[in-house]
């Protein structure tokens, strides 16, 4: 890449849709000895600006305008993808050093504030052919099976689908790419040879939403391992698609930070709404807010803790890195859950998300598990609203399903509540709308929401406002 000026350690943003040369940047930068960033293709140019100035990016590659406007402003080079074969072309063919160290950077979502670099210990410590090889531990932690097709069906850019489509291409199987999500599409595409596929909980809601004749006509014999996270999944909604689909789930739980379960379908049934347990290199610690272990069965925040004693950073960031930091080197994203007996992990919601009321917390992934169960619902989203007398009230926006009417969702959602939920986590507002705002990896954006809901009042109550 000496036409572009940059050199070993530099770092690469990566801003490009669904296509082979994705993958293909991925792998060259960080053979190269590169740092590389894949970076969300729905962001605006003062998006990518923040990650092109944090990070010193000295190189975008992209087929994004967004991402040529952020680069020309900064006077950052650019390689335009839609005319990559003839700049490759144009490049040295001769061989590169085996110890090149390239690595990526995955950034935080930025939910909770401007996002940042994530630097693990490991992170450039090995050249990295050897740390490619080594991925292949990811493939078989998720009973990824190698020996078949691994479908990628969500954005190359959301970080978990492209760390376990990775491992599994270095695991040997070939990897084919769906232009965008489609649901028809996607059901025409498993059966040919697919063995595997990374999806989230609203994939599993459009594909069950397609006609009975389309999902009857499924059969695909070669599937082995349907990996799926990104977001909490109802227990109704992953019951269906394991009546429908069987045993072949495996859901991941874990940020950026590192932390990370698996729970297989089995795990599941024995134990609906598990997560799974921690990776063999990690333990998960519950504490109260002073700090202190909670008994088994007991909310408290969730924190995993390396084995080892190592830690991640923010890059460039120490304040941020010391402030995800508990007790002996435990770190935390804000999920709030409990451990059961054997140490399998159930999640309740994340912190910023918590709504109280009247003092007491109440988590939307319980609520919405509840309405997302209702028939004639096709989505939904819970979020705090401002209440005078409670401080915070529950507002849900419900999606109904096509044709049907919205009054008679919104009695069946209301009866649900009544029957399933204590009277504090109960809906007191029910908004029926087209859709709720999803980013492209289906993940819920609860702010915009709920900033709708509050504009222009202050909230007394915590919610992560």
């Amino acid at each position: 890449m000496e036409s572009t000026g940059i050199e070993p350690g530099d770092h690469v943003a990566l801003v490009v849709t669904n296509r082979a040369e994705f993958i293909e940047v991925v792998l060259g930068v960080q053979r190269a000895g590169m740092v590389v960033t894949p970076l969300k293709t729905s962001w605006t140019p003062e998006e990518i600006g923040v990650v092109l100035d944090d990070a010193h990016s000295r190189l975008v590659v992209t087929d994004v305008d967004a991402a040529k406007r952020a680069a020309a402003d900064r006077g950052i080079p650019v390689v335009d993808v839609e005319r990559f074969e003839p700049w490759v072309g144009a490049q040295d063919a001769g061989p590169l050093p085996a110890d090149r160290r390239g690595w990526r950077m995955s950034y935080t979502s930025g939910t909770t504030g401007r996002p940042k670099g994530v630097v693990h210990p490991w992170s450039g410590q090995s050249s990295f052919s050897d740390a490619f090889a080594r991925s292949t531990g990811w493939a078989e932690a998720a009973r990824l099976p190698g020996d078949g097709v691994h479908l990628m069906a969500s954005q190359l850019f959301h970080g978990a689908p492209l760390t376990f489509g990775l491992a599994a291409l270095a695991l040997g199987a070939p990897m084919r790419i769906m232009s965008r999500w489609d649901p028809e599409e996607f059901l025409r595409q498993v059966p040919d040879g697919v063995a595997s596929t990374t999806l989230v909980p609203t994939m599993f809601r459009h594909v069950l939403a397609l006609p009975e004749r389309e999902r009857a006509a499924f059969d695909a014999p070669s599937l082995r391992t349907v990996l799926h996270g990104g977001e909490p999944c109802p227990p109704d909604l992953k019951r269906r698609m394991v009546e429908w689909w069987g045993p072949v789930f495996v859901e991941y739980f874990g940020f950026s930070e590192g932390g990370m379960t698996l729970a297989t379908t089995e795990d599941w049934l024995a134990r609906t709404g598990t997560v799974g347990q921690a990776m063999p290199h990690q333990e998960i610690l519950v504490l109260d807010d002073d700090g202190r272990p909670v008994s088994p069965r007991t909310e408290g925040t969730v924190y995993f803790r390396f084995l080892d004693g190592t830690r991640f950073s923010y890059f460039g960031d120490p304040t941020k890195t010391e402030a995800a930091y508990g007790p002996d080197g435990a770190f935390t994203a804000g999920d709030i859950g409990w451990l059961d007996d054997d140490g399998y992990l159930f999640i309740s919601g994340r912190r910023a998300d918590v709504i109280v009321s009247a003092g007491v917390n109440v988590y939307p992934a319980e609520v919405e598990a509840v309405i997302d169960s209702v028939d004639g619902v096709a989505d939904v989203a819970v979020v705090g609203g401002p209440d005078q007398e409670r401080g915070e009230q529950v507002v849900a926006f419900v999606v109904p399903g096509p044709g049907l009417a919205g009054e008679e969702v919104t009695a069946a959602v209301d009866a649900a509540s009544r029957e399933r939920l204590a009277g504090y986590k109960r809906p007191r507002r029910i908004v029926l709308c087209d859709e709720v705002p999803r980013d492209p990896t289906g993940k819920l954006l609860r702010r915009s929401l709920r900033d709708g809901l509050w504009e222009g009042r202050s909230g007394f109550a915590a919610s992560g406002r």
